[in-house]
């Protein structure tokens, strides 16, 4: 186990995803190898290419699966091109209001609106 240390105005989650801080104390402690665990930096591209920059076995995906997977949009790309069935859905991110209404003109409601980043699912509206 090692410390962690924060700004005394940071939250105390600020700590666990200072990349920069993680790197230091694991190369400082001879650290072959970091398991990001489950959330937060286990999805993060950066701290994966981190890890590697600084010669640290990344317990997880590859650099390229987090970039592709961690946007929606390109995550549903590379599900198409793969050949998995996926449900009906815009060919790329809506961008704005005129977007949206000509894509559901198309394809008819209900339809759920999904950030293409992060949320958890949280973000995802029926209308």
């Amino acid at each position: 186990a090692y410390e962690l240390t924060r700004e005394p105005s940071a939250t105390p989650i600020s700590s666990y995803l200072d990349i920069e801080q993680i790197v230091k104390i694991a190369k400082e402690g001879g650290v072959e190898a970091i398991h990001p665990g489950y959330g937060f930096l286990s999805e993060s591209p950066e701290f994966a290419q981190a890890c590697e920059d600084a010669g640290i076995v990344f317990v997880g995906p590859t650099v390229e699966n987090l970039n592709t997977f961690s946007d929606k949009t390109s995550a549903r790309t590379a599900a198409i091109e793969a050949g998995v069935p996926v449900v009906p859905g815009s060919d790329g991110a809506l961008k704005n209001a005129e977007e949206v209404t000509s894509f559901v003109e198309t394809i008819g409601f209900p339809v759920i609106i999904k950030a293409a980043m992060g949320g958890g699912g949280k973000g995802m509206r029926v209308v």
